[in-house]
Order: structure tokens, then C-alpha cells, then sequence
């Protein structure tokens, strides 16, 4: 027994936070996090950067700073929150009984609970500000999923590997890449479902829709512990 918990809790690679479902899970975050800055937060990816860019871009040409201050400061923050990500990495990866991975979604869960309970409005600025911080450390956490390493808990790079292993597929007859395309697909779908899902609770819970992040991220943390997931 005390060596089957050594090879659960102690060695790094017999867990790996890689897996489909993990991703599945994650995903469906991501897109919920997006969808529910936006909707309930003035309009902010917390996610999408790429979007938040164009929409700092359209402002600043339309003169209207202080929109471009609020979409400005989100994208500067998930750039301070790669580099935190990193700390933990360094710091943790050697953890003999959480991955390092757990210790950043152990922060998220936290602050996304007391996120949750902030009204919309005067502070909206500095909710997304912290989304996007949350939303840069799941980012840089979990970089590959079923040992792909373009497979990311964002769309825009999951579409462009899934059409390349689709046309390798076409090109070559090799089932892997099928599988590979079905995998990036699959995960763009949970992204997707996400986002629709946090529509669905902000007009039942408003705000407080948040905690079902919480409660999914709870959930991945948990399944980490397994030997095999």
C-alpha cells in the first residue's frame, strides 16, 4: 500500500494533467469564463485575448479611451499572469504530493469564488482585470492534452491543428491523425458548451453563475490525484 501511494503521490509522470478529460473539463471553463465576462462584465474576453485586442484597437481609433483602457488592462494582466504561472512551476514542480498544476488551479478556485459574489458594475474593470489573470494561469498550466502540444483550453489554435492533422489524415491514410482531428474538434465543442452553458445560469443566477467554474475546477483538482485518468 505505502508503495502504491508513493507511486500515486510522489512521482510526477504517473498522473500527467494531459488527458481528454481533463481537457474536456477544462475547455468548458474556458469558455464559460469568456462568455460570462462578456456578458455580464461589459463586454471583456477574459480568455481571447485576440479579441480584446481588435476591440482595444477600434476604440483607440474612435477616440474612446476609456473603453480602450478597460480592454487594454485585461491583456496586460494575462501577460503578468504567464509569468506568475511560471513562478509556481519553478517553485512546485518538484512538490512531492500536488503537481504544480493543482497549486494553480487552487488559486483559481479561489478567486473565482469571491468574483462571484462582486456585483456587476463600478468594479467590473478590475473583475476582468483578475479573469484574465485566472484565465492566463489555466492557459499556460495545461499546453498539451493527450500529449498534443498545440492542443490548448483555447479555440483559434485547436481549429488550426485539427484542419492540419485532417488534411495529414486525408493525405497519408493514418487513423492517428483522424483521431488527433476528432480530439481538437471534441475540445473546441466543450468550449463551446461552456460558454453556453454560462449564458444559461447568468440569466437564472446572474453573477453568481461563477461558482459553477468553481465547482468544475474543483473537480479537476480532485481527478489529479488519480493514477489514471
Amino acid at each position: 500500500m505505502g508503495k502504491r501511494i508513493k507511486k500515486i503521490f510522489f512521482n510526477g509522470e504517473e498522473y500527467p494533467p494531459e488527458t481528454f478529460r481533463l481537457g474536456m473539463m477544462l475547455c468548458m471553463v474556458g469558455g464559460f469564463m469568456d462568455a460570462y465576462t462578456f456578458v455580464t462584465r461589459g463586454k471583456v474576453l477574459a480568455n481571447a485575448q485576440t479579441g480584446n485586442v481588435v476591440y482595444l484597437a477600434i476604440n483607440l481609433q474612435r477616440g474612446d479611451f476609456g473603453k480602450a483602457f478597460n480592454y487594454f488592462m485585461p491583456i496586460l494582466v494575462f501577460t503578468f499572469g504567464i509569468l506568475f504561472t511560471e513562478f509556481i512551476r519553478v517553485k512546485f514542480e518538484k512538490h512531492r504530493i500536488f503537481r504544480w498544476q493543482q497549486i494553480v488551479i487552487f488559486y483559481q478556485v479561489i478567486i473565482m469564488f469571491f468574483i462571484s459574489f462582486i456585483p456587476s458594475g463600478n468594479w467590473n474593470i478590475v473583475v476582468n482585470m483578475i479573469m484574465s489573470f485566472i484565465a492566463a494561469i489555466q492557459y499556460q498550466g495545461f499546453r498539451k492534452i493527450r500529449g498534443l502540444a498545440g492542443a490548448t483550453t483555447m479555440c483559434t489554435g485547436n481549429l488550426r491543428s485539427g484542419m492540419e492533422n485532417l488534411f495529414k489524415y486525408i493525405n497519408t491514410e493514418n487513423k492517428s491523425y483522424l483521431q488527433n482531428f476528432w480530439i481538437y474538434l471534441g475540445l473546441d465543442g466543450f468550449f463551446f458548451i461552456g460558454a453556453m452553458l454560462c449564458v444559461v445560469l447568468v440569466k437564472i443566477y446572474g453573477i453568481g453563475a461563477l461558482l459553477a467554474c468553481c465547482i468544475l475546477l474543483v473537480a479537476v483538482f480532485i481527478i489529479m490525484f488519480k493514477e489514471t485518468i
